[in-house]
């Protein structure tokens, strides 16, 4: 069983992807009224990913039909996007707990190693 915020962001991947496909296909209009929800619904989960792939095709669609105000936003909001994303990735990679991914040789280099398996006990 699926929770609503999966749902929801089963729903908006899908409604994004439809879009895509349709601006793909030279539908814009039938594309915008897909995309457009999908945002929406992406900010209520929030799941960024979906928020920067909507915003990209949200900042074409906008070209297209020479809004030049709203493509400008699009434009924001996927710039806005993509620095939380990227600052995330930073953010995380600075963890003791990353450094794990590069452990080839040697002792475990997760400095919590045994205080995590006494947690576990």
């Amino acid at each position: 069983m699926a929770n609503a915020e999966d749902l929801n962001r089963l729903t908006s991947c899908s409604l994004v992807l439809l879009g895509h496909i349709f601006l793909s296909l030279g539908n814009a209009q039938e594309a915008m009224n897909l995309v457009t929800p999908a945002m929406q619904l992406a900010g209520k989960i929030p799941d960024v990913h979906v928020q920067l792939w909507a915003s990209s095709l949200l900042k074409d669609l906008y070209r297209q039909c020479g809004d030049s105000a709203k493509e400008a936003e699009g434009f924001r909001m996927h710039t806005s996007f993509s620095q939380a994303l990227l600052k995330d990735h930073f953010q995380s990679s600075q963890m003791s707990e990353h450094q794990i991914i590069q452990w080839t040789d040697g002792h475990c280099p997760f400095h919590l190693s045994s205080s995590a398996s006494n947690a576990m006990l």
